[in-house]
């Protein structure tokens, strides 16, 4: 950790201990009968490793970078109205330069290199006009369709609950934080129709340069039986079919779950258009004014999935999993698309031999790709992870992953090692206090970046109340 700038990161240690004593101090907000919650967090993050190979342009080392993130609710209950928010704030404390490897978003973002993004921020009315309708006016999020960031109004209409209905309609203006989509208008519908119990239909749709369409069936006969069927279209085209039932054998306690998922190749400009996602051919460039989900073609794929407690031993589950994909008659296989089979095994131990706080996973994953005549690839990749909290007040958490050959980096955990280090202290009802460290290793690594490891030390503290 050469280089430290000591200076800024005993001003952040100043302003996560000031916190603290105001948390654990205590105190009060008169809000004329108004309910507060607060939900803050705050991360320092500093990441090193060895210096960069001699064709990166830059040989810096070293980053370090500032993260808030603040949630706000009011709630007064009295008069049913709700005022919600979420914001976040971003900062590069020592100035990464251009073409350094840790060179990220916040770093284009002028000369200040710093980000803030607010998240939504909107007031919320029940019991408006009559107590089944709710309306919500301000910076909000939609789900259905599509999961939609937008300015505008959303209104909810809950019929009687014999009727079995729920209506939701929203518009606005649409809001997108890493593209300027413009000031384009947006609006949709979602239905929920509940014909008897344990059973729901939905019907969404999303109308913007397209229209997004997707309805879903749930149904639940039993506590053993669960069933999930959605399938989606932009304008005439389908975009995916997806499917599942979920069975559980009451004298064992074991849980299977099968599911097959079909996606269709991508017929529209429009499709994945509110992911925060890019093309390989655009690659982030300044022009990009649409981001899209563009990289993945047509497939097939099956998931089935075990997990069976074992009396024997108090608190131990094992679990197993199988998942094939095929690529759709005509794909071509490339970075982003190969025909592949995965199988995992590993188990789940919560509160064994009567420790209590004590969880611990671990597991193997075996995958088999077949890309092309000339690219095959077999990979091993194990796992564990342990957490375990002391005294109510003290947790500690380790973690390791590795994978033998770096392959399908795109599918499964880019880093081929990777271990992690965690302590938290939790200072009172209202503040945790978290220590991380990170260590990863990869191929890609010294290929893209010309660096053999990265390292990643954080400090977080959590306030809620």
């Amino acid at each position: 950790m050469a280089g430290l700038q000591w200076r800024q990161l005993k001003l952040v240690a100043g302003i996560m201990l000031g916190c603290c004593l105001l948390t654990t101090s205590g105190w009060a907000l008169d809000l004329g009968g108004a309910d507060l919650s607060l939900k803050s967090t705050t991360e320092y993050r500093l990441q090193w490793s060895d210096r960069p190979a001699s064709f990166m342009s830059v040989d810096e080392d070293q980053d370090q970078d500032l993260f808030e993130t603040l949630t706000v609710d009011v709630n007064w209950q009295s008069l049913g109205l709700t005022f919600s928010s979420m914001a976040s704030y971003a900062k590069d404390l020592d100035g990464t330069r251009q073409g350094s490897i840790f060179q990220d978003y916040t770093d284009s973002r002028g000369n200040h290199r710093q980000d803030f993004e607010c998240y939504y921020a909107y007031l919320e009315k029940t019991g408006l006009f009559t107590d089944n309708l709710t309306v919500r006016a301000g910076r909000q999020y939609a789900y259905g369709a599509e999961t939609v960031q937008f300015d505008g109004i959303l209104a909810r209409y809950d019929l009687p609950q014999w009727l079995g209905l729920e209506v939701e309609t929203f518009g606005g203006l649409v809001t997108q934080h890493y593209s300027d989509l413009g000031p384009d208008g947006i609006g949709g519908a979602n239905l929920r129709i509940r014909p008897m119990s344990g059973l729901a239909v939905d019907l969404n749709a999303v109308i913007f340069e397209e229209t997004s369409w997707e309805t879903s069936i749930y149904w639940q006969p039993s506590d053993l039986w669960k069933f999930r069927s959605r399938i989606a279209f932009v304008n005439d085209h389908t975009r995916f079919f997806d499917s599942g039932l979920e069975a559980t054998i009451a004298a064992t306690g074991t849980v299977l779950d099968f599911s097959f998922y079909r996606r269709y190749e991508i017929a529209s400009d429009a499709d994945f258009l509110f992911d925060l996602s890019y093309t390989l051919d655009e690659a982030l460039s300044s022009e990009m004014n649409r981001l899209y989900l563009m990289q993945e073609e047509g497939f097939l794929e099956f998931d089935i999935r075990i997990n069976q407690p074992i009396p024997l031993v108090q608190g131990l589950t094992i679990f197993g999993r199988y998942t094939n994909r095929n690529l759709a008659h005509g794909e071509d296989e490339n970075l982003y698309n190969t025909d592949f089979q995965r199988v995992t095994a590993g188990f789940n131990l919560a509160e064994c031999f009567g420790w209590q706080g004590f969880n611990c996973s671990a597991g193997i994953s075996q995958w088999w790709e077949d890309r092309d005549q000339f690219y095959e690839g077999e990979s091993t990749s194990w796992f564990a992870d342990i957490q375990h909290e002391l005294f109510h007040k003290l947790e500690l958490e380790a973690g390791y992953y590795h994978k033998s050959e770096d392959v399908n980096s795109l599918i499964e955990n880019e880093a081929s090692t990777r271990y992690r280090a965690a302590v938290a202290y939790r200072l009172c009802e209202h503040s945790r206090l978290e220590l991380a460290y990170e260590y990863a290793q990869d191929d890609f690594y010294e290929d893209g970046l010309g660096v053999d490891y990265i390292n990643t030390l954080s400090i977080r503290l959590d306030l809620n109340f």
